[in-house]
């Protein structure tokens, strides 16, 4: 399939799920997380939900990391929309506050900015991957121009409602596989 149409009908699969389907989906996606082993990685990044778009509920991965991997460093992305830049803030449970951008994604409004050498595995949005890893987002290229400033071994892990389709037809050689892409039923690894 080609992006823009998985664009459209994942966009479209999100829309539809009920509220208790989309809040048991975020349930089992966590206890999928919580089968990770995580102290094989020490500094986190993780983007925060876009609410019009259901994305996975990313606070509860938040909360998890909070209460039961306190060892782990979390840095949130800020985005500078012009240069299609994020910069890595380091997450504080007590002092770090999040602001909406005017695109309504919450976002630290300050903080300590971390290098993105030092990150060990990024979560990455996505609206569809295939079984090969290749990911469809939002077509803005954010993560991709992103994930190139990062450590070539760092773990790119996707979080995905649903799973994965066969093929993604036009890739390009801007495009970055994941390492890995959890969802509700399985941790698909690449």
């Amino acid at each position: 399939m080609y992006k823009e149409t998985l664009r459209k009908t994942y966009l479209e699969r999100r829309k539809n799920l009920s509220r208790s389907q989309y809040w048991t989906l975020n349930e089992n996606l966590l206890e999928q997380v919580a089968k990770i082993n995580w102290d094989q990685f020490k500094l986190v990044h993780l983007f925060m939900p876009i609410n019009k778009h259901l994305e996975v509920d990313t606070f509860s991965i938040l909360e998890y990391f909070k209460e039961k991997e306190p060892q782990l460093k979390i840095v949130i992305p800020r985005t500078n929309f012009d240069l299609i830049e994020i910069e890595n803030v380091l997450f504080d449970p007590i002092y770090t506050i999040l602001g909406r951008n005017k695109y309504d994604i919450p976002e630290p409004i300050h903080g300590k900015i971390i290098s993105s050498s030092q990150i060990d595995a990024v979560f990455v949005p996505l609206l569809a991957f295939d079984l090969k890893g290749n990911r469809v987002g939002y077509g803005k290229g954010f993560y991709d121009k992103f994930l190139k400033t990062c450590r070539n071994d760092v773990q790119k892990i996707g979080l995905s409602f649903f799973d994965p389709v066969d093929q993604i037809n036009d890739l390009n050689e801007f495009d970055i596989p994941l390492n890995a892409c959890i969802t509700p039923s399985k941790i698909w690894e690449f």
